[in-house]
């Protein structure tokens, strides 16, 4: 029996159920043990720091927010915390007695998160001095953005809005209709060429003016199928990659495909499944499958590159690129490392016991991690003199 909370699957029971279940349950996938890998590139751990107690059981995923000078990052009992992105020092630690429940987002001087009771919070990104906090329609589960003069916020039950980034007051508000049962969890939404992009847990992206949030097109990339409400989940929860002139998007239990970015023409669609972040460089994407398998798919034609299984059932965060090889955590804690033309695995660390609170973040080819326990690194990777 799926247990839910106020109409929203939680995440971590659904891994439990498709991933690592019982003998009675037919789904259930038995996950691969950890792999061996040729040391071909080494990884160094340049800095580690606590940042709180991170997640605990709470199954919400808490991405830590890089900038040029800081590295941002938050626990579920309200504690925010700024570090020196050089050496982890902690410059400033905030204890705002709230529930945070969407991850990070930082720029323009500003932290922005998303408490429990439905509000979104500014703090200054200086000192952690709160700025302003505006209540909005629910839970806003995936990070904010902006572009310095927008502040765009997505919420679990369907809303779009735009806020002025210094008082937090709302400019727009745009409404579309979402299914009784989701996924915990929303692709952020992306600013770009004077609009926003948006993903829903009804299989569908949508195109809305920037300056008003008028609707230029919504275009459904997945068709819910099956007759139970859990198999007719196709939410949009994986990050959107706004590029080349097209909206790249992924839905769980559905396709992976692209959409003309001026009109939401679809230009092609595969099936795949996942829920997590993706990534890509000049030309491919990288998808963590909800299965567990690592897939590359070429961007102009959607042609799948390759397929990594050796991490198969071992419930990865989503993906990054990390100075040209493609990087995933796994429940267990470790990172893993990948040719980009091959999936061939070059390398892996073990970051910390207690798995991951989110995708890892990579900026300026340095890769930060952060636990479901609060443990926060920065890591590069460079290939072994040997092997040059």
């Amino acid at each position: 029996m799926t247990k839910t909370l106020k109409g929203v699957l939680i995440p971590g029971l659904l891994s439990l159920l498709v991933l690592a279940g019982c003998s009675s349950n037919p789904n259930a996938i038995e996950p691969k043990p950890v792999p061996d890998v040729n040391g071909i590139y080494s990884v160094d751990r340049l800095w580690h720091s606590g940042a709180g107690d991170g997640v605990g059981d709470s199954d919400m995923t808490l991405r830590p927010a890089v900038t040029e000078q800081r590295v941002f990052a938050a626990d579920v009992d309200g504690d925010v915390y700024g570090f020196t992105r050089e050496d982890g020092d902690r410059v400033w630690h905030e204890d705002t007695d709230d529930h945070i429940v969407g991850g990070l987002y930082a720029g323009y001087g500003q932290v922005l998160y998303s408490t429990r009771e439905g509000q979104l919070v500014a703090l200054d990104a200086s000192d952690g001095h709160e700025l302003w906090r505006t209540q909005l329609s629910s839970e806003m589960l995936a990070p904010a953005t902006s572009n310095g003069v927008y502040v765009v916020a997505q919420t679990q039950d369907g809303h779009v809005l735009a806020l002025d980034p210094s008082t937090g007051k709302q400019l727009w508000d745009y409404e579309t209709s979402v299914p009784n049962l989701t996924l915990l969890g929303m692709a952020q939404p992306v600013i770009a060429n004077g609009h926003v992009y948006a993903g829903f847990a009804s299989g569908k992206v949508a195109c809305l003016d920037l300056t008003t949030g008028a609707p230029v097109w919504e275009q459904r990339v997945a068709e819910p199928k099956g007759r139970s409400e859990l198999d007719r989940l196709v939410d949009v929860d994986s990050s959107l990659i706004v590029s080349n002139g097209g909206v790249f998007t992924a839905t769980f239990q559905g396709d992976i495909a692209v959409l003309d970015w001026d009109n939401g023409r679809p230009y092609w669609s595969k099936e795949i499944s996942t829920h997590q972040v993706l990534s890509h460089d000049a030309s491919t994407i990288y998808v963590a499958t909800t299965d567990g398998m690592v897939r590359a798919v070429d961007m102009r034609s959607g042609s799948f590159l390759w397929q990594q299984d050796k991490l198969y059932g071992r419930r990865l965060t989503g993906t990054a690129v990390q100075d040209g090889l493609v990087v995933v955590g796994d429940y267990e804690g470790w990172l893993y490392w990948m040719d980009p033309t091959s999936g061939k695995l070059v390398a892996r660390y073990h970051h910390d016991r207690d798995g991951f609170s989110a995708s890892p973040v990579v900026y300026d080819d340095v890769l930060y991690a952060l636990s479901g326990d609060g443990e926060l690194a920065a890591y590069t990777i460079a290939k072994d003199d040997d092997e040059d």
